[in-house]
């Protein structure tokens, strides 16, 4: 390491400290944030939940609504015994948007809500769903920007060669323009909590309850997905509830920029300060069924963490700039046993593609 790189790191460091310090987590806020009547399109909010159950029954969603005719989702349905079903498509009219997310109590409690069919991919037909779920916090909500440790961020940015048009497209400009006249004082925000899902899934006329811990995501502010290059997310549950996080993207500009946490194990939420891949192949976009790491956390534990994909599927978003292969499987995290999501994003051009290959 450098001692030019060292001094970078260190600069980025206090400016993302004066970032934090600045701009405090307000969770209340952050939870009761909708869209304006007058955004652009770019500005985006959108929430996960995800939640799975130790027997291997997993039911993953996302919502992301712009001010645009069409909002983005996805449904993900694991049986106990392997089953499979997904949500027909990953585009709706906005008005005839089948999830619904309330707020009910910030940083405690929400509900989510679907009617629409699914695919089952092992008879191809569709069948009509729905469920209503709510999902009680069993942990505070943890903000990258605000409760990581800083030394993923920081050491990205410090390693290309610092011009004005790298600060200018580090800084999210990405040559597309929001039509809203206060997009920019929309803040990019992204937040993961842990929590316990409970209620009741109708499908094909059969009812049963819910009951699985897992977590939940919000993010908001504006997003171009044609700016990611690409990316590996997981976000998986123990049987007791616990959570662990990793998160890793590339921009055209600053590659390997990761942020995670962990509370396996611990009645708070180590922040992530290392990583290393082990075991990876993009795979011509289909990406790897087998997806090794290792994790160093701030207590200075490192964790061998292996996710292995059981059932997966493909998403595009952006007239097919940026897709998903969002994956749901088994991860063994240093010999303990999780289930959750396990996504990975690629552009469109190949030639961006930088995970394992950016540092």
């Amino acid at each position: 390491m450098s001692l030019k790189f060292k001094i970078k790191t260190w600069l980025m460091m206090q400016v993302l400290k004066h970032t934090r310090k600045a701009r405090p987590f307000d969770g209340v806020a952050c939870d009761m944030f909708q869209l304006p009547e007058d955004a652009g399109e770019m500005i985006n909010n959108s929430y996960f939940f995800g939640a799975n159950g130790a027997n291997g029954e997993s039911l993953i969603m996302r919502v992301g609504k712009r001010n645009h005719p069409l909002c983005e989702i996805f449904v993900i349905y694991v049986t106990p015994d392997g089953h499979l079903y997904t949500s027909v498509k990953d585009h709706y009219p906005i008005e005839e948007c089948p999830m619904e997310v309330e707020c009910v109590v910030p940083e405690k409690h929400f509900r989510v809500k679907f009617a629409d069919k699914l695919l089952d991919t092992v008879t191809g037909k569709e069948i009509d769903c729905r469920y209503s779920l709510d999902f009680h916090a069993t942990l505070p909500c943890f903000s990258a920007l605000h409760h990581s440790d800083f030394r993923g961020m920081a050491q990205a940015f410090a390693r290309p060669k610092w011009n004005r048009e790298f600060f200018k497209k580090a800084g999210g400009d990405t040559g597309t323009t929001s039509k809203g006249e206060h997009d920019k004082d929309i803040p990019q925000i992204h937040y993961e909590q842990a929590g316990h899902f409970t209620g009741e899934l109708t499908l094909g006329g059969v009812t049963k309850a819910i009951d699985m811990p897992g977590s939940r995501d919000h993010a908001f502010g504006k997003r171009d997905w044609n700016y990611m290059s690409d990316h590996i997310w997981l976000m998986v549950t123990t049987e007791k509830g616990e959570t662990f996080n990793f998160s890793l993207v590339d921009y055209p500009m600053v590659t390997g920029v990761f942020c995670g946490y962990t509370n396996i194990g611990y009645d708070h939420d180590e922040s992530l300060v290392d990583y290393k891949i082990i075991e990876w192949d993009a795979c011509d976009g289909k990406a790897p069924d087998v997806f090794v790491v290792d994790c160093t956390f701030t207590d200075g534990k490192t964790v061998r963490v292996t996710a292995k994909r059981e059932n997966n599927l493909y998403l595009t978003f952006d007239n097919g700039n940026f897709f998903f292969q969002e994956g749901v499987g088994e991860v063994d995290f240093g010999g303990v046993n999780c289930r959750g999501s396990i996504e990975y994003g690629f552009n469109k051009d190949k030639s961006r593609w930088a995970i394992g290959n950016e540092r």
